[in-house]
């Protein structure tokens, strides 16, 4: 006996059946066709009383179908406002009118015919982060957006809100992202977002010293490594080379960082002053030797070492220069 599964949780005492090839003839046919091409008109203007009256007049396959197209012309269409969102989450709400049944090997599978409300759900929710992305950069501008508050949520809603607050960000004045900046040195509770997103953002678009700060004293992620980057992109710019000096706290980033500094040709004499003085430290006095030296300035190290009496620089100019291939 064939297993009967139901998806989607399909009532079938209220749907109807109907095969694949009745849904496609519905789908082509001159009736639907012609109202879908009158309808999307009356969408797109948000004349929904109108719409669902011309809907009403159909009969329920064909009316199945044209809200099928419809939804499909919605996405398309991209632009959403109230209205339109209303009753996208309408037709997201409808129960399955008409169902097919999918015979696979030794079961059968009874599915909804159309399938616009998974397509209605997703636009509403990008309407819905519109909305809280338009309430956002309200409140930034305003000063009554506090992160901590507005980041707290499950793991997926932090998530969705640092995305946008990220997509919006650029979009700030420049008093609105000197107030979110400043809710890092007041509000114990930043200390524990999960990942350096914002953190790096911030302090790439305010310059702010003690967010660098901060960023290089948290640990290594994904965001913190792509702000590295772009500063070392951005060499010999002080700003750059002064946060690729600041970032060589961090055991994790050291490394990019001192090479960062050590590729610049010329080197400024601000870098060669802080890469000698590294040179000094039981620490980073290996790696800082060690990039100098890939990066052709032998000879330069060979002369520090002469002139040097200090044996930890002396151990590490000898042990970088012991590694060239």
């Amino acid at each position: 006996m064939a297993l009967l599964l139901l998806a989607g949780c399909i009532n079938s005492a209220l749907a109807i059946e109907v095969t694949e090839q009745e849904v496609q003839q519905a789908a082509v046919s001159s009736q639907v066709v012609s109202r879908v091409a009158a309808l999307t008109r009356l969408y797109n203007n948000s004349d929904f009383r109108a719409l669902e009256f011309n809907l009403s007049q159909l009969a329920p396959l064909q009316q199945e179908a044209v809200r099928a197209q419809l939804v499909q012309h919605a996405v398309e269409f991209g632009q959403l406002d109230q209205m339109k969102a209303d009753w996208l989450q309408t037709q997201a709400d409808r129960k399955p009118a008409f169902t097919v049944v999918e015979q696979g090997d030794g079961y059968l599978v009874t599915k909804s015919a159309f399938h616009y409300g998974a397509q209605s759900r997703g636009l509403v929710l990008h309407w819905q982060q519109i909305l809280l992305a338009q309430k956002m950069v309200q409140q930034a501008e305003a000063g009554s957006l506090i992160l901590s508050k507005w980041l707290t949520g499950d793991t997926h809603t932090q998530k969705q809100r640092r995305n946008i607050f990220l997509e919006q960000l650029s979009s700030l004045s420049s008093d609105a992202i000197a107030k979110l900046v400043a809710q890092f040195s007041s509000d114990s509770h930043l200390m524990w977002l999960p990942d350096n997103a914002i953190i790096a953002n911030l302090a790439a678009l305010s310059g702010d010293q003690p967010l660098y700060h901060l960023l290089w004293r948290r640990r290594t992620d994904q965001y913190s490594l792509a702000e590295l980057n772009r500063l070392a992109d951005l060499a010999p710019s002080p700003q750059a080379v002064e946060q690729l000096m600041a970032a060589t706290i961090n055991p994790s980033l050291k490394q990019q960082a001192y090479r960062a500094l050590a590729v610049q040709k010329p080197m400024s004499p601000q870098i060669r002053e802080f890469l000698v003085d590294k040179l000094n430290e039981v620490d980073d006095g290996h790696v800082v030797a060690t990039q100098l030296a890939q990066q052709g300035y032998v000879g330069w190290l060979k002369q520090i070492a002469a002139s040097s009496r200090n044996q930890v620089l002396q151990k590490n100019l000898q042990l970088a220069l012991t590694e060239l291939p």
